[in-house]
Parts: C-alpha cells; sequence; structure tokens
C-alpha cells in the first residue's frame, strides 16, 4: 500500500517539531541546573593590596592656631578733670615711662597750691613759737599738741594740692608705643576718661587655646615657635598656662613669649604657634588610605589577619613627603592601599602585598 505523499511529508513535519521541543527541553533542564549550581556556589571575596608598615620614632608637634597680643595694653586715664591743653604724644611713636601724652588746665589749681603752701608757713611759725614759750614755761604742753596738729594738716593739704597739680599731667605708665590718641586739644576729661592707650609689645605674645587632650603634654618654659601670617617665624617660650578652662569652650588659653624689642611684631595677628613634643611610635602611610568613619573619626582600614578588614582610629600627628605621620596602629600594620574604598569594617577580602 502506497502512502500519499502529503501523508509523508505532514509525517515529517510531526517529526521534525516533536524533535525541536524534545532538544529544547533538555537544554532548559541543564541551564536551569547550572543556574541553581551557580546560586549554590560562593560568591569570590573582593581583592585589595595592602601594605606592611613598620612604627618608628617620629618628633610631635603641637600646632595651635591663635594670635598675637600685646603683654600689656592700658588706657591711660585722667585722675582730675580739666580740659586738654597740650597733646604731644604722636599715635605709632615709642614713648617712654614718664612721658607726657596729655596736659590738663590747672584752673584755680596754681591758686589752691599756693594757698596750702601759705597755710603751711603760717602753721610752722605758730608751731616753733609755742615750742619755745612751753620750753620757758609760758604755753602748755596741750597747746603745743594742738598746734602741732594743726601744722601737720596745713602739710597734708599741701601734699593734696601738689598732687592734683601733678595730676593734670598724664604721662605714660611704662615703656611701650601709643598706640591710639582718645583725646585732642580742647577735649574736656573728666576723671578716669582716657588720654590714649600705651602698648608694650617687648615680649610679645602668641595666645591659643589648648584642648582637653592636649593640655597635660605642655609646661612652661618649654621652646616653640610663632608663624605670624605677615611671614615672619620667631621663637619664643611658652609663658603661661592657663589653670582654668574657659566654661564656654573647655579650653586653656596658652601664652608663649617672643622677643620683640625693636616692636617690629605687631599686636593682633593672626599666627600659627608650633611646639615640639617628646617624639612617640608613629606609622608613615599614604594620605590616600586616611579615611572618616560614621562617627567622624579620621583612621585607616588594615587588616586583621589575613583576610578580614579592620576600621581603626588613628591621631594626626604631621604630613611628610612620603605620607602622614599617624599614631595608633598596631606594630607591624597591615595597611590596605588599594581597594579600601570599596571595602567595609568585618568584611571579609583576598589581599595580596603591594609590589
Amino acid at each position: 500500500m502506497r502512502l500519499n505523499g502529503r501523508y509523508i511529508a505532514a509525517l515529517v513535519i510531526v517529526v521534525l517539531v516533536g524533535g525541536f521541543f524534545l532538544i529544547g527541553t533538555i537544554f532548559n533542564s541543564r541551564d536551569t541546573e547550572s543556574a541553581s549550581g551557580d546560586v549554590d556556589a560562593p560568591s569570590r571575596a573582593p581583592r585589595v593590596v595592602y601594605q606592611t608598615v613598620e612604627a618608628s620614632e617620629h618628633p610631635a608637634f603641637l600646632v595651635l592656631r591663635g594670635r598675637t597680643e600685646a603683654i600689656r595694653a592700658v588706657a591711660v586715664r585722667a585722675e582730675t578733670g580739666g580740659r586738654v591743653i597740650e597733646a604731644p604724644a604722636i599715635e605709632g611713636t615709642r614713648v617712654e615711662e614718664g612721658d607726657l601724652l596729655c596736659r590738663l588746665d590747672v584752673d584755680a589749681r596754681q591758686a589752691a597750691l599756693d594757698q596750702a603752701r601759705a597755710d603751711l608757713r603760717a602753721a610752722q611759725q605758730e608751731y616753733e613759737g609755742a615750742v619755745a614759750l612751753s620750753d620757758r614755761g609760758f604755753r602748755s604742753q596741750n597747746s603745743v599738741a594742738a598746734l602741732e596738729a594743726v601744722r601737720d594738716g596745713a602739710r597734708a593739704r599741701l601734699q593734696a594740692a601738689q598732687e592734683e597739680m601733678a595730676n593734670t599731667f598724664i604721662r605714660a605708665p611704662f615703656d611701650g608705643w601709643f598706640d591710639q590718641r582718645e583725646a585732642e586739644i580742647g577735649d574736656f576729661l573728666a576723671p578716669g576718661e582716657p588720654c590714649g592707650l600705651v602698648l608694650q609689645l617687648d615680649p610679645l605674645l602668641a595666645v591659643a587655646q589648648v584642648t582637653e587632650d592636649d593640655v597635660g603634654s605642655l609646661e612652661t618654659g618649654m621652646g616653640g615657635r610663632a608663624r605670624l601670617i605677615t611671614g615672619e617665624n620667631v621663637n619664643g617660650e611658652v609663658r603661661r598656662i592657663a589653670r582654668r578652662a574657659d566654661p564656654a569652650t573647655r579650653t586653656f588659653r596658652a601664652e608663649l613669649s617672643i622677643a620683640n624689642p625693636d616692636g617690629a611684631l605687631r599686636a593682633g595677628v593672626t599666627t600659627e604657634i608650633i611646639i615640639p613634643l617628646a617624639s612617640r611610635p608613629a606609622h608613615l602611610v599614604p594620605t590616600t588610605v586616611l579615611a572618616l568613619n560614621d562617627a567622624g573619626e579620621i583612621g585607616v582600614r588594615v587588616l586583621e589577619g589575613e583576610t578580614i578588614v579592620r576600621f581603626l582610629p588613628v591621631q594626626w600627628l604631621s604630613d611628610d613627603a612620603g605620607g602622614s605621620w599617624v599614631s595608633g596602629l598596631p606594630d607591624p600594620a597591615h595597611v590596605i592601599v588599594q581597594g579600601q574604598d570599596f571595602v567595609e569594617d568585618g568584611a571579609s577580602v583576598d589581599a595580596v602585598p603591594a609590589q
């Protein structure tokens, strides 16, 4: 029995389609097994590069930001009232102790001084006469004592009149610089009002605030250096460290005394104060490895063992041509120098040493 050609063609098509579906089912099954095997297989750990760094003794420095100050800054004030009739001191010039800054009109003070002198002469004569009569028995001791008291009172009034006259001369209280005039000729100064400002600039003070963590490392007499924003670099000595913290900032005032005999260094200049401290063990690490954690602490990522990442807080000491000096790392330390930005504390990594 011969089959029709159309039946044969249909049979071939059915066989081909069935074979296609059979082959697809087999490959899908294999792909599913392969995918399932990939899920179950462990993921590969990230690779990092580390460098072994050993500690060495490093000179430590305490760097502070502050300003310069005059060791004395005094507003010289009038001790008596009067009109200014002379102001010979020139602003910005050097003055010596006793130099005249302002002179007030004497007004009636000269008359009061003359009267006090006359009163003293009269009282002295009466007292001397009474003593002579007492020696001859014509005056009692009580009357002599009373006249002596009168004489002493006249002497005290004369001294007061002389001091009042002297107070019309307002003078520099110490050697320094006449920095600012507060009164001009013709101004009336009441007692307590200023004639001008006098500064003592030798020595000059470089002043800064020290934190509670650092104040224990300072002592009076330690050497230091001040780098002024105006370009000068000068040496000095720690003069004073406050015993009481500022209640608002919890910091302590520290003063560096700087010789300034010619007054070339000025007060009020922004200054960086550098004080050498005792050397300490430290590590020199690439500056690029320094990072901050979530708490804002500066630190370095290192290897614990051979595969675990740890973030260790450090204290920055100084910069160097080869990196940054820090303290707080174990010795030796396996510092991650490549890939450290892509791993977290506690992560497991594939670590290789730096070439």
